[in-house]
């Protein structure tokens, strides 16, 4: 009785560590597989970056290519390509162009300036550009000549742009500022920087408004 108790001991502590071993055994086989999960994910990623590297650098060459193109066919239309296009050579103001009435209430309130800006055949062109308008009344004292000065952006003067059967122009309408004209002649004067030149064009007209009606003497 005791001899086979004292051999069952042993087989018992074995395998005891044989399961401690597989135990181990299956603990880091999991540790090995989420491991190489982790470095399959990151070889796929690095893999994906590559690629994009690869189609990003892709992109820059056909870039460059395009620009090197387009060089030298501006370069075979030499430098006198900018005559062959259509680009503002000046501006007109409009004949309409005058006094602005807006409350009714006797006298304008402002001046409405029409301008065109035009090719070298004088047709209109709708071209991107900054204007600026002063208004001028040349009969009063220099110091107080200026009735007011107003600037339209690009952004803000495309906005003011008309074009109908017959109506091809920008439409400003300049209010008084500092004070109403006493005379009904007003000078207008306009600048417009084109953007496709970078040249400024200028232009004035005299129009007539209609001064506020005289207060009666007290």
């Amino acid at each position: 009785m005791t001899a086979t108790a004292t051999l069952k001991k042993p087989a018992k502590v074995g395998a005891a560590l044989c399961c401690l071993l597989l135990a181990a055994l299956c603990g880091a086989g999991c540790d090995l597989q989420v491991e190489l999960a982790k470095a399959n994910d990151q070889l796929r990623a690095s893999r994906e970056e590559n690629e994009k590297l690869k189609a990003d650098q892709l992109a820059v060459q056909q870039v460059v290519a395009d620009q090197q193109k387009l060089i030298q066919t501006l370069r075979g239309l030499g430098e006198k390509r900018l005559e062959l296009l259509f680009h503002v050579t000046a501006i007109k103001l409009g004949r309409y162009t005058g006094g602005l009435d807006v409350d009714g209430e006797g006298g304008d309130d402002g001046v409405r300036v029409y301008l065109r800006p035009v090719d070298r055949d004088g047709h209109a062109l709708k071209a991107a550009g900054d204007v600026r308008i002063r208004l001028f009344d040349l009969a009063a004292k220099p110091a107080e000549s200026l009735l007011g000065e107003y600037e339209f952006p690009v952004e803000a003067a495309a906005k003011q742009w008309q074009a109908g059967f017959i109506t091809y122009h920008y439409r400003f309408d300049c209010r008084w500022k500092s004070r109403r004209p006493k005379n009904p002649e007003v000078t207008v004067r306009a600048s417009f920087t084109d953007y496709l030149t970078g040249k400024t064009f200028t232009a004035q007209k005299v129009c007539t408004v209609k001064p506020p009606p005289a207060q009666p003497a007290k």
